[in-house]
């Protein structure tokens, strides 16, 4: 088979290799990669090599891995102690971060037992590739999620992995609601419901941030980004979403944000504010847009190095602002979101925009990394043919790519 493996640290110690199946012991199973996105987050393994905290140490230049993280699988050969728990032929999105330390390949790290993370894509079988192997420590802490792939095609199960973890950021921000002044309080988690949003950045996972932040029922969203052509990428794709539900949608500049706020605020300010990019002066930027009781959400984690800010605590105390922050999600956000999939409350037709082959994915990964287009590339394992743009994709489109090109 062919995978793409990171023997080192740097994009040019990143090679497709040809490279044996593996095969399952007792407790593993063999999988198909059905279909991966690249992520910008494989472009930091890259860059980082055995110094990422998800590798724990471990050497890849004497011990290569294969990334990707962002992808579904089907079950092709399962070893005899999985029998009656899985079967072959059975399909799986997945939570590729395991909130558990390693079970395999201890030898390969400087501690072992130190180790509370272990992740797929990084010290565990990634998803660019032919066939992964499946290990105990994602089978055993729930991380693979059942779905029909009669019902859901391949691109929308891998969309979940990035789908969860903003679903995990929004469902982790604490709101106290009151019925009247002699009321008691009550705490509820995820966005304020009838209140104002504001995303800060209209990348790619900022527009998803205000797509399913319409969920949470608010009676406004703000988008502030710098550059015209996000901001039309965002109307054109949840604009008419936000009609339908009644929302109002406010896309704006920096500039022009101070005013927008007054205005739809009433000079309040803003209950939610979703910093979308992992830049410090943003983040510390979202605490004066919050009214009483706001929250800012940090979704990008800032440089090492760069990550301090200040905080003026009069805020804090007289306003009672907050902030709160997440890396990735858990098994039970990649659950939720597929239910979000399947019921068509998220479509994400319109986030992908490169499709290709495995002999595509190095330079998809390059591009991602140098954010050279908008949108997600996705790369299915078992054809080979070169990087093309697209406008969007669909289940039919997916069936059509794959009837043409699957040998």
């Amino acid at each position: 088979m062919d995978g793409l493996v990171l023997a080192g640290k740097g994009f040019d110690k990143l090679f497709l290799r040809r490279l044996p199946v593996p095969r399952p012991s007792r407790n593993q199973f063999l999988a198909r990669v059905d279909a991966v996105f690249a992520c910008t987050s494989d472009g930091k393994l890259i860059e980082s090599g055995s110094g990422h905290p998800l590798l724990a140490g471990w050497d890849t230049e004497r011990w290569p891995v294969v990334i990707g993280h962002e992808g579904c699988i089907t079950a092709v050969e399962v070893g005899d102690g999985l029998k009656g728990r899985i079967e072959p032929g059975q399909a799986f999105a997945l939570q590729p971060a395991i909130n558990a330390g390693p079970i395999n390949n201890l030898e390969h790290y400087p501690d072992a037992g130190s180790v509370r993370k272990t992740a797929v894509g990084y010290s565990l079988g990634g998803l660019f590739a032919e066939y992964v192997l499946i290990l105990e420590e994602v089978i055993e802490t729930d991380s693979l999620i059942p779905y029909d792939s009669a019902k859901v095609p391949y691109f929308a199960a891998a969309f979940s992995e990035p789908l969860s973890c903003v679903f995990s950021s929004q469902n982790q921000v604490p709101h106290i609601y009151k019925d009247g002044p002699a009321a008691p309080r009550r705490a509820r988690l995820g966005l304020k419901e009838g209140g104002v949003t504001l995303v800060l950045g209209a990348g790619t996972m900022g527009i998803l941030h205000a797509d399913l932040a319409m969920s949470h029922r608010p009676r406004a969203i703000i988008i502030s980004e710098p550059m015209e052509e996000r901001r039309a990428q965002a109307r054109g794709i949840i604009a008419a979403k936000a009609e339908a539900k009644g929302i109002e949608l406010v896309l704006t500049t920096p500039d022009a944000l101070p005013e927008v706020i007054a205005r739809v605020t009433g000079g309040r300010g803003v209950d939610d504010c979703i910093s979308a990019l992992g830049i410090a002066r943003i983040q510390e930027e979202s605490l004066k847009w919050l009214g009483p009781g706001g929250i800012s959400v940090f979704f990008g984690g800032a440089k090492a190095g760069e990550s301090l800010i200040t905080v003026d605590t009069r805020r804090v105390h007289y306003d009672s602002v907050s902030m709160v922050g997440s890396s990735g999600g858990d098994p039970s956000d990649v659950r939720a979101v597929m239910g979000l999939l399947e019921s068509g409350e998220i479509s994400p037709e319109p986030y992908v925009r490169r499709i290709g082959g495995l002999d595509a994915a190095l330079g998809l990964v390059k591009a991602v990394r140098g954010q050279e287009f908008f949108g997600k590339g996705l790369i299915y394992p078992h054809v080979r043919r070169p990087l093309h743009a697209v406008d969007g994709w669909s289940a039919a489109a997916e069936a059509e790519f794959l009837e043409k090109n699957l040998p």
